[in-house]
């Protein structure tokens, strides 16, 4: 899903995005930014920092829990009163970035971060009280049902999804590799339409490429899914591979890429811009307010356009402001999500974890783009079930036309 915008982390394993907040829902799980879970700007920390949530006689769940389980007239699941103290003592904060991981969640978000997921193939955003689907994979299950990048999620294996927490519902949609799931799905129209898919191994294809001729100039487009571990390298290799080729202007294309880890996110920024530049600045409470700076040599100075869409969250976010602010790159599409915090994931001592927000982050010219998203250079708005794309067209002008 930061992280999981992507993430950064006091002990660094992260995991955009965006989150997240920005999620990818595959058999097991979600990434940032997500994650992601992806949502978004997440770390995941690669040691455990131990953290007791409230045990001891002095604690007051603690106490009710003892007297539920001593005096309560029918049996009652331990497991169940832990974990809806601590859901609901987290939903008290009103954020939807916080959130308490199971063993086996948090085992599913760190084996995502690899980019290996059993699921049906879908990446998803909280908007409101909506959990909206942000991107759909090519040969995924869920695009051979029929969903398409706009969908509302309202229901999972006949269970209502309809004011849920994004949490929430990517645990109900996690499940072991060949296990069904029945997805219910509101389109843009407001028709409902109802899938039965069955989760398969994802080999999550990060970056691809293509190359279009405009005006007898060759544009390299890369496409990147989402900020997971090697992004930033991947990002490197393409616009290599694209130099080579002869192409004299870039496009990046984050349309649905919901975040993932902020570490690439900075990485892919220095891509572009000089070493030191700075990309993004973090502000909290229990964190001092930290500046995060490229710190290797760009790759490239061919004139870049960045691609965005309302999907586009998190680490996505804290690139296109970065290069924006630089004056490095123009920005084509749609307004941005508007994810601007920072989460960290901290392990906890019975292997599960706890996912909260640390900090808010800022554009490079101090812009806090929290609920409001940026607002690209050129404005297109593209239908999910358009035959075209004028929004790559208009920036693949603009990139011949060195922006």
């Amino acid at each position: 899903m930061m992280q999981n915008p992507s993430r950064r982390s006091r002990r660094p394993l992260a995991i955009v995005g965006g989150l997240l907040a920005a999620l990818v829902i595959f058999a097991i799980g979600v990434l940032v930014g997500g994650h992601p879970q992806a949502t978004g700007l997440d770390q995941l920390p690669s040691g455990a920092r131990s953290v007791v949530l409230g045990t001891g006689s002095d604690s007051l769940i603690s106490d009710i829990q003892d007297q539920l389980k001593s005096g309560y007239y029918i049996p009652v699941n331990s497991g169940n009163l832990d974990r809806s103290s601590i859901d609901g003592m987290l939903a008290s904060l009103h954020d939807p970035y916080t959130y308490y991981l199971d063993p086996r969640e948090f085992a599913a978000m760190q084996q995502e971060t690899q980019g290996l997921y059993v699921g049906v193939g879908i990446q998803v955003l909280q908007r409101g009280s909506d959990v909206v689907i942000a991107n759909v994979f090519p040969e995924s299950p869920a695009q051979k049902a029929g969903i398409v990048k706009g969908d509302v999620l309202t229901a999972v294996d006949g269970r209502s999804m309809v004011g849920a927490s994004l949490n929430t519902v990517t645990n109900a949609i996690r499940g072991p590799q060949n296990s069904a799931v029945v997805i219910t799905v509101r389109g843009p129209s407001g028709v409902t339409q109802t899938a039965r898919m069955t989760r398969t191994v994802l080999k999550l294809q990060l970056v691809t490429t293509t190359m279009l001729t405009v005006h007898g100039h060759k544009i390299g487009v890369i496409n990147l899914l989402e900020f997971d571990q090697g992004a930033a390298a991947a990002v490197r290799t393409a616009v290599a591979k694209l130099t080579a080729a002869g192409a004299t202007g870039l496009v990046l294309d984050l349309r649905g890429n919901p975040g993932g880890l902020v570490d690439e996110a900075v990485s892919l920024v220095g891509i572009f811009v000089p070493k030191g530049s700075p990309v993004v600045t973090t502000v909290g409470l229990h964190d001092p307010r930290q500046t995060l700076k490229t710190t290797a040599a760009p790759a490239t100075t061919l004139p870049i356009v960045v691609l965005v869409d309302r999907y586009s969250a998190s680490a996505s976010e804290i690139v296109s402001g970065a290069l924006r602010d630089d004056g490095r790159a123009i920005l084509i599409g749609e307004r941005t999500f508007g994810k601007a915090v920072v989460q960290e994931t901290v392990e906890l001592p019975n292997r599960g974890a706890l996912h909260f927000t640390i900090a808010r982050y800022l554009t490079p010219h101090g812009v806090d783009l929290n609920h409001r998203g940026l607002t690209p250079n050129i404005v297109i708005t593209t239908s999910p079930t358009a035959t075209s794309d004028p929004a790559l067209q208009r920036a693949a002008a603009a990139a011949a036309a060195g922006r």
